[in-house]
């Protein structure tokens, strides 16, 4: 099911060097209503991302309008590489989780990673922590088909991360891109 949400053309936002709560906000949002609407699932991405962050109870309106408008929110909390991993990680699961995946939620767990930066080792560490998680809690002749289904997940993931990547011209951080 999608609920409207008319809205014209791509963002152009683009983060900056400073990671912040609201700036990867804005960037996921912008993500999804690229489409110019927002799916059931991809609502309930952005409302986790936006407990994952901790984000003040009227943020969430504040960014939307703002990636409506194109306006570029210059506010925020920093965050650290810590709590960067966090929110991946959360997402991450939360979106591996949701039984009617699509790629544009892999898309918003793809760009986080790319916009907090982590690294492949990093990745690695949050796939082996959810894994163990997993583990943890489903039934040992489930697992398998469990850990197939991450697998997946994460080459989705690795894979429209290396897009985002070969996207961005030759040489330019995230921070130096108009």
């Amino acid at each position: 099911m999608r609920t409207a949400m008319r809205w014209e053309g791509a963002s152009l936002f683009v983060p900056s060097e400073d990671v912040t709560d609201i700036s990867a906000f804005q960037g996921v949002v912008s993500i999804v209503l690229r489409d110019g609407e927002i799916t059931r699932e991809e609502k309930r991405l952005v409302i986790k991302l936006a407990g994952l962050l901790g984000l003040e109870s009227d943020a969430p309106k504040r960014v939307y309008d703002a990636v409506l408008s194109g306006e570029k929110l210059e506010n925020g909390k920093k965050m650290s590489k810590g709590k960067c991993l966090d929110v991946y990680s959360g997402m991450f699961q939360t979106a591996y989780l949701n039984a009617s995946i699509s790629e544009d939620e892999y898309l918003v767990v793809a760009y986080l990673r790319y916009y907090f930066g982590i690294t492949e080792k990093e990745n690695d560490v949050v796939i082996k922590t959810i894994h163990s998680e997993l583990e943890e809690h489903v039934e040992k002749n489930v697992f398998q088909v469990v850990e197939r289904g991450l697998d997946q997940a994460k080459e989705a993931v690795d894979g429209l991360f290396n897009r985002i990547l070969s996207i961005l011209p030759e040489g330019v951080t995230k921070g130096e891109q108009q």
